[in-house]
């Protein structure tokens, strides 16, 4: 027997989904002025927190390119990063229309628009936009360094 909620269905938010990827676009411009011309990418992210004064790198590889859009796998990895999972992602970008969505993650599992609730492996309804939201957290966290890395070889 079937139960009913009240609750209604999940709807994606599709403009608050594309203001998250539109900004995460302009975030990876930000950190890769050169990606038409580099196919892999090593930026120290470095912060005056640290407690062991380690090093933390944002790799960045060109998996495919297209005409209008780029595959790029991200990861973080550091020193310290044995104690437990780092994360990664795979991002496409959309040059025409400067977007950015994450298109898996660490799993390598394709990422659904939506997904039902509940569901046997507990996806949440809007995975999607929280993986986006992620990605636009990971990129403010490492751009401050990176930008300045940059600067300073560019």
């Amino acid at each position: 027997m079937k139960r009913h909620s009240l609750k209604p269905d999940y709807r994606i938010n599709l403009i608050r989904l594309q203001q998250v990827c539109e900004k995460n676009y302009l975030r990876l411009m930000c950190l890769l002025p050169k990606l038409s011309d580099q196919e892999h990418f090593r930026l120290p992210v470095r912060h005056r927190n640290h407690l062991d004064g380690g090093v933390e790198w944002l790799v960045i590889d060109v998996l495919e390119r297209s005409p209008f859009t780029t595959l790029l796998k991200l990861q973080m990895k550091a020193d310290w990063g044995q104690l437990f999972s780092m994360p990664k992602a795979e991002v496409r970008l959309y040059h025409d229309v400067r977007m950015a969505e994450v298109v898996s993650r660490n799993t390598s599992q394709i990422i659904q628009p939506r997904y039902n609730y509940p569901n046997r492996k507990m996806h949440q309804p809007d995975e999607k936009e929280q993986l986006n939201l992620f990605l636009a957290h990971w990129l403010d966290y490492a751009l401050p360094a990176c930008r300045t890395y940059a600067e300073k070889t560019g």
